[in-house]
């Protein structure tokens, strides 16, 4: 039998085992206290770790009407949704335009490095100076934070777009067989619609 030649590696056993109790016992105390009555919540210990004498949902509606969750939720997938569109539609043609055109344009690289030096700026630094000046401007609401997302992702946007756009060759644009009918009326955007975005 294979199992019996096998020794069982004590320490590392009993490591495993210590390591599945620190990260077992605060999930279960998390589902027992979220279930309890908060009668049933003393500061003894058997009664921290005995199970609720009956399972109520009270307090996740509390919790809920407390802080306003569904409001919360709302304004979370409307800055979302809006953001990730706006990000899209900005950053994939500013990434067009630069992947485009740096290879051969001194003031395009100077863009793209001014750009992509977002990245270098640690957010920590600069979130209490742009509360307070959001604030001073009246952007204190979801189109103000919407507005410094589409910023603060845009170095990283730029970068990837752009270093994808690298890796799509001119002469593909040149021979995309949707853009002969509307070359005359659309150019470059066209170009960018078919082969960049679809």
């Amino acid at each position: 039998m294979i199992g019996a030649n096998t020794k069982t590696n004590k320490p590392a056993m009993i490591f495993l085992v210590l390591g599945l109790i620190t990260i077992a016992f605060p999930l279960y105390l998390t589902v027992v206290i979220a279930f309890k009555q908060p009668s049933e919540m003393t500061n003894s210990i058997s009664g921290i770790l005995s199970l609720p004498s009956s399972w109520s949902l009270e307090n996740f509606r509390e919790a809920m009407r407390v802080t306003d969750f569904w409001n919360s939720l709302g304004n979370s997938l409307f800055i979302t949704l809006v953001t990730v569109a706006l990000s899209i539609v900005i950053h994939s043609m500013i990434g067009y335009a630069i992947g485009r055109n740096k290879a051969h344009s001194t003031g395009y690289n100077l863009v793209y490095l001014y750009i992509v030096s977002g990245m270098f700026v640690p957010f920590a630094i600069l979130m209490m100076p742009l509360v307070k000046q959001t604030a001073q401007m009246g952007l204190n609401n979801r189109f103000g934070v919407i507005l410094l997302y589409v910023v603060f992702y845009m170095p990283m946007n730029v970068l990837l777009y752009t270093g994808y756009l690298k890796n799509i060759p001119t002469a593909l644009e040149e021979a995309c067989p949707d853009c002969d009918v509307e070359l005359n009326a659309g150019g470059q955007p066209i170009y960018y619609y078919v082969i960049s975005v679809e």
